[in-house]
């Protein structure tokens, strides 16, 4: 490994992905290079020997090139690459990803001080032996398979179920680490990603219903009329952030109490303001 680790950023927020370069390069004596699509990071790993790539699993998805695409077709360009994946939930890799071989998580968001840490136990963990490209190549057919299948079920962006709204919540919940992302009109859940079971889940809606019917009687009872309803109720374990999408329609997370309100906000109503584009005609 050169004196200098070179690390290859792979992450489609751009925030989020120079915030780590330059924690990498101010606070550690690392080089970081960031590139912001898949077929980008393919580009730079065919010109340039990184010692680590960190890959968003969550980046934009070009064609079939998504976060796994990436880690894969990377581990199969570069044996000697060690891998850090950033996972869409938590810091616990999907079981699909089990048969890569990754030598680190780095989950979102994380506490900048345990970032060193993290890094030196991926660049330090051993490589196994290369995997032949015929096993990978099969396997990548079985997922293509698969994600035509799901495809055919989910194919209209305007339902809340559909594929594109779940991939929406699924992004929010990585960027914040929530427990669970949810939609709701009334007390019904439409769509949700997460850790929650569904009964904790149709509970949480009625509660998010109610508290929004008692902020609309308070405006009434003021004289205005509540036109978008946006409320942050914190507790001991858990913190609540429900935002108006559309009409009697809401965005919940539901994530831990110490994270930055100001980041939850801001991450929320950008996934709130995709959504409302993509549900226009529910």
């Amino acid at each position: 490994m050169k004196e200098t680790p070179s690390i290859l950023i792979v992450d489609s927020n751009p925030g989020f992905a120079m915030m780590l370069k330059e924690s990498l390069e101010q606070d550690n004596d690392y080089q970081a290079t960031v590139a912001h699509a898949g077929d980008e990071a393919l580009a730079l790993a065919s010109e340039e020997s990184f010692d680590l790539a960190i890959v968003d699993m969550g980046i934009d998805a070009v064609g079939d090139m998504n976060g796994e695409a990436v880690a894969r077709q990377l581990r199969h360009e570069q044996a000697h690459l060690r891998l850090m994946l950033i996972p869409l939930q938590g810091d616990v890799l999907p079981e699909d990803l089990s048969d890569l071989e990754v030598q680190g998580v780095l989950p979102k968001p994380f506490f900048l001080p345990d970032l060193p840490d993290l890094l030196d136990a991926a660049l330090t963990k051993p490589l196994k032996e290369r995997e032949e490209p015929a096993a990978i190549s099969e396997r990548e057919d079985v997922k293509e398979e698969e994600k035509r299948e799901i495809g055919v079920e989910a194919a209209d962006a305007s339902q809340p179920g559909s594929a594109q709204v779940i991939r929406e919540l699924e992004a929010l919940a990585r960027e914040v680490n929530a427990d669970a992302v949810l939609v709701t009109r009334e007390d019904s859940v439409l769509s949700g990603v997460g850790r929650i079971d569904d009964e904790r889940l149709e509970t949480l809606a009625g509660v998010i219903s109610e508290s929004c019917h008692l902020s609309s009687q308070a405006a009434q009872a003021l004289g205005r009329e509540q036109r978008h309803f946006e409320q942050n109720v914190v507790g001991d374990e858990h913190m609540l952030y429900s935002v108006t999408i559309l009409e009697n329609i809401l965005l919940s997370v539901i994530l831990r109490p110490d994270v930055t309100l100001g980041f939850l906000r801001h991450e929320a109503r950008a996934t709130m303001k995709r959504l409302r584009d993509l549900l226009a005609g529910t």
